[in-house]
C-alpha cells in the first residue's frame, strides 16, 4: 500500500479526535479509514495527541489496507519527525516551513544515512507497511524509507515568497497549503491572498509539484480540485461527529414536537 501523488486526486480526512468515553480514538480512525478515503491526516499540531497515540493511530490506519496514514507534526523538531517515520507513517506533513534552509534540514532528518541523518532504530516503521519477519527493519530501511512523504506545508507570507527556492531544494513529494495561518499571514502584511495563492499555486504547476490544501467541507474540495489541487481533506473526523450528532437531534426534536403537539 502506497500513496502515489501525481495527477490523481487524493481525498482524505482529517482525524483531530484524541479522547472519547466509548470509542477509543484508534478505533475512530480505523472505522474511517475502511470508508474509502485515500489518506488520513492523523494532526498533532492542533490536537493534544501524544506519540504513543499517535503511533496507535498509524497502525489503526494502516490496518485498513487502503488507507494512508500520514502524520502532521506539531513543529520541525527532530524529535517530532523521528517519532511519526519510527511509527510507520508513510508520510508527514511539517508545518510553516518558510525557507530552503529549513527543508534541507526537513529532508535530511527524514533520510537515513548517507543522504541525511535520520536516527536508526525503528523496530514498528516496517508493520505499517505489512512488512514482517526477522528481517523487517532491515527491509524498511533498504525498500521504503526513501518512499516516505515529505511534505512541508506553507501557511505565512515568508514561506509563500520563498516558495520558489523551498522547490529548488528537491526531495518533496508535495506542498500542503495552511489556508487559515496563511490568510491571517497575508492580511497582516497587506498583501491581496488570491494573489498569493494563485502565486502558489503557479510555482507548484511550474514545478510539476502536487499541491494539497486542507478544505472545510467536501464541497469546498471539489472545487479546490477544479483550481488544480489533488491533496485534498474531505472531511474532519470532530466536524462530522458534530455535524451527524446535531443532525440527529434536529431529527428527533423535530419528530418530538410534532408527536405531541
Amino acid at each position: 500500500m502506497a500513496l502515489h501523488l501525481g495527477q490523481a486526486v487524493r481525498l482524505m480526512f482529517y482525524n483531530q479526535q484524541y479522547r472519547d468515553s466509548s470509542n477509543p480514538v484508534a478505533l475512530t480512525a480505523r472505522m474511517l479509514a475502511a470508508q474509502g478515503f485515500d489518506w488520513a491526516c492523523i494532526d498533532m499540531e492542533h490536537s493534544p495527541i501524544s506519540p504513543t497515540l499517535m503511533a496507535e493511530m498509524v497502525a489503526a490506519v494502516a490496518s485498513s489496507g487502503t488507507c494512508v496514514p500520514i502524520v502532521r507534526v506539531p513543529s520541525q523538531a527532530p524529535e517530532w519527525l523521528r517519532w511519526a517515520l519510527d511509527a510507520g507513517a508513510h508520510g508527514i506533513i511539517v508545518p510553516r516551513v518558510e525557507t530552503p534552509e529549513e527543508m534541507r534540514n526537513i529532508i535530511s532528518l527524514c533520510s537515513y544515512p548517507p543522504l541525511g541523518k535520520r536516527s536508526i532504530g525503528a523496530p514498528f516503521a516496517a508493520h505499517p507497511f505489512g512488512i514482517r519477519g526477522p528481517r523487517a527493519i532491515h527491509e524498511y530501511m533498504e525498500a521504503v524509507s526513501g518512499n516516505v512523504l515529505v511534505i512541508p506545508q506553507i501557511e505565512s507570507i515568508e514561506g509563500a515568497a520563498n516558495l520558489k527556492a523551498i522547490l529548488a531544494v528537491g526531495g518533496m513529494d508535495a506542498v500542503f497549503v495552511g489556508p487559515y495561518n496563511l490568510s491571517a499571514s497575508v492580511r497582516a502584511s497587506q498583501e491581496h491572498i488570491q494573489d498569493v495563492f494563485g502565486a502558489i499555486e503557479k510555482a507548484a504547476k511550474d514545478e510539476n509539484m502536487p499541491i494539497g490544501i486542507y478544505a472545510a467541507t467536501g464541497e469546498v474540495a471539489w472545487n479546490k480540485m477544479k483550481d488544480g489541487y489533488t491533496l485534498l481533506v474531505a472531511a474532519c473526523d470532530v466536524d462530522c461527529l458534530a455535524s451527524s450528532a446535531s443532525e440527529n437531534l434536529e431529527r428527533a426534536k423535530g419528530e418530538a414536537s410534532r408527536q405531541y403537539r
